[in-house]
């Protein structure tokens, strides 16, 4: 198994949640709701804690952890920006858009990983599928609330009839 691969591996782990931790301040951002609010500053701290997992894992290893070039930081930071002042006042939007991304970053870890793991420790594969398991835990809780918000909305309509 190569070193530098497994390294390289981990840092691609690293960016999907770099960017699995924008996309939710992001959302914190377009919303005023504090139930939503919250449960997605729970979802940036899990990516915190999974990028700091995968970080000590790569140093283990005698490798760099993954950063964005300053470059890609400017226009990351630009465009979350510039999207920011959109704000998304449908509590609905919000959580499709949240749940999409949810499910982007999912088929990342699984591509990731499926193309990946022969250069993977059991260990190293045991951290990345526990991280997609909680993602997908995640995900699971937007689709739900999407959904029941959907119920809620059909429920009153109906009453209204």
């Amino acid at each position: 198994m190569s070193t530098k691969k497994s390294i390289d591996t981990l840092n691609i782990f690293i960016k999907i949640n770099n960017n699995r931790f924008e996309s939710y301040i992001l959302a914190s951002k377009q919303i005023n709701e504090y139930d939503l609010t919250t449960l997605f500053v729970g979802f940036q701290e899990k990516s915190k804690q999974y990028k700091a997992e995968l970080v000590s894992e790569i140093q283990k290893l005698g490798g760099k952890p993954a950063t964005e070039s300053p470059i890609i930081l400017l226009i990351s930071k630009f465009w979350m920006e510039l999207r920011s002042k959109f704000k998304i006042k449908d509590r609905e939007d919000i959580l499709n858009r949240c749940e999409y991304d949810a499910d982007v970053t999912l088929k990342k870890y699984t591509k990731v990983l499926n193309n990946n793991i022969d250069y993977l420790s059991p260990k190293h594969q045991n951290i990345i599928k526990a991280q997609h398991q909680s993602i997908k835990k995640d995900h699971d809780t937007l689709k739900g609330l999407g959904d029941l918000l959907v119920t809620c909305r059909r429920f009153n309509l109906n009453t209204q009839t």
